[in-house]
């Protein structure tokens, strides 16, 4: 039998660990200098004014200080990032580990977007971006414990490619699967013994969808949310057991907007951090959201199964798609009344920017049926909304719900997005006006344990 496969104690718990926490990380990790030339700016506040005209009435429009808006990816987008894994702590945590070291790992990947299409959530059909993260990591070990010949040094490796689908309206993750493939290499007597210890998917469907983002993002907006996640596997692996049916998992997150400004990223000084925490108020993760990239420069995450090995990840580039087609979404205010009428343009264009005439494709509302459009002599089409009265899975203290209006080309892979917010009745104003003061107070808190963060981490 080849050396390793069946190792136990310390190089099992090791290895799951680090295996394990690439879970969490794969749908941010991604080589490449950055490069920014072209990117459009979405780091504004809203007006609620569309640049057509409407003869609507019916709706009120606020205007709260947003600081980042929902973004619309393109068919071949790309983003990559470097990333640092810090899993010594747990071998510290480890008495079987005692002794053992590891360094840093070390990995970069490759984000992109491969398509648009239609899901199935939660029985409305819902235009969702499918993305692809091909990632690896690396790190050495020293001193690790091993059967019969004692204590080895070596290193461990993981390479995976997760496949993700988020909705197009707000990001909000629906489903993923994730192949990973996992490798230990000893190193004895300057020969290298190398063993397969994983090669398996694991899949996951959130119900609801995990919706991290909250778009429009405000200064101290704060949100919760409750949802399940279901699991399952196929493959095989030595350093994990793998079930044989489907785990169920709920999971209950709060979320909050503390500081703007300057992410450390170049042309990143308008962006949004954002906090993570779990039931029980502990700090999971949290994000600089950069609108100039329509994606986060930067994120710091532990691992929620294990709580002992954390990543932080660095933007090293980003690469927007050229457009052959152009899909722009208009409301005519972008905040009104449960149950209200307001009107809606889709503008399609060429990527030189003449209008598309008699393009036909769909419009979708959550809590609405879709309907179908097809453009005008001026590439337009307008269309009259009733918004409902649905409330989404983030209330905030500032509204009874924010959901993405999106226009889809299917034949296209294309899509437009813009979000309708809808505001709740006076007296849950005013409740949300209080929850939103309290909310201002945990953002000085969230500061302090940020600054305190920085220095207890190794880079």
């Amino acid at each position: 039998m080849p050396y390793g496969v069946n190792m136990e104690g310390g190089v099992r718990r090791l290895a799951s660990a680090v295996l394990l926490s690439l879970f969490f990380i794969a749908s941010t990790i991604l080589p490449a200098t950055l490069n920014m030339g072209g990117v459009p700016h979405f780091f504004t506040q809203d007006d609620g004014q569309s640049e057509n005209e409407t003869d609507s009435n019916s709706s009120t429009n606020i205007t709260p200080n947003w600081t980042a808006h929902a973004p619309v990816w393109s068919v071949g987008d790309l983003w990559t990032y470097s990333a640092v894994l810090d899993a010594q702590a747990l071998i510290d945590d480890t008495p079987e580990l005692d002794g053992a070291e590891l360094d840093l790992l070390f990995g970069s990947a490759n984000f992109v977007v491969m398509g648009v299409e239609e899901l199935d959530v939660n029985g409305e059909i819902t235009p969702v971006y499918r993305t692809v993260t091909s990632a690896a990591v690396v790190g050495d070990g020293r001193n690790l414990p091993a059967p019969i010949i004692g204590r080895v040094d070596g290193y461990l490796t993981a390479s995976f490619v997760l496949t993700e689908y988020f909705r197009v309206g707000d990001l909000a993750l629906v489903k993923y699967d994730k192949h990973i493939i996992m490798t230990f290499t000893a190193e004895i007597s300057f020969v290298e013994q190398t063993v397969d210890l994983a090669d398996f998917v694991e899949s996951g469907v959130y119900s609801p969808p995990l919706e991290f983002y909250d778009f429009p993002l405000a200064m101290n907006e704060s949100w919760n949310i409750v949802t399940n996640l279901t699991k399952t596997y196929s493959g095989n692996s030595d350093v994990v057991t793998i079930p044989s049916e489907p785990e169920y998992f709920d999971q209950e997150w709060s979320f909050i907007v503390n500081q703007t400004g300057d992410s450390g990223t170049p042309n990143c000084e308008n962006s949004t951090k954002l906090w993570q925490l779990d039931s029980d108020g502990e700090v999971e993760e949290w994000r600089w959201w950069c609108p100039e990239v329509e994606g986060y420069s930067s994120r710091w995450t532990t691992d929620i199964a294990l709580g002992g090995v954390n990543a932080t990840l660095f933007l090293t580039g980003y690469y927007p798609a050229s457009s052959i087609l152009l899909s722009d979404v208009e409301i005519s205010v972008n905040s009104t009344a449960l149950n209200s009428e307001i009107d809606c343009w889709v503008n399609i264009t060429a990527g030189s920017g003449e209008p598309i005439v008699g393009k036909s494709g769909y419009l979708y509302l959550r809590g609405v049926l879709r309907l179908s459009f097809t453009t005008d002599a001026n590439g337009s089409a307008l269309l009259r909304l009733g918004v409902g009265n649905l409330m989404d899975d983030t209330p905030t203290s500032q509204d009874w719900a924010t959901h993405g209006v999106v226009a889809y080309l299917h034949s296209d892979q294309v899509v437009g997005a813009t979000t309708l917010t809808l505001e709740g009745s006076a007296i849950g104003g005013l409740l949300r006006q209080d929850a939103n003061r309290l909310a201002g107070e945990a953002s000085a808190i969230m500061a302090n344990q940020g600054a305190e963060f920085e220095s207890s981490v190794r880079y």
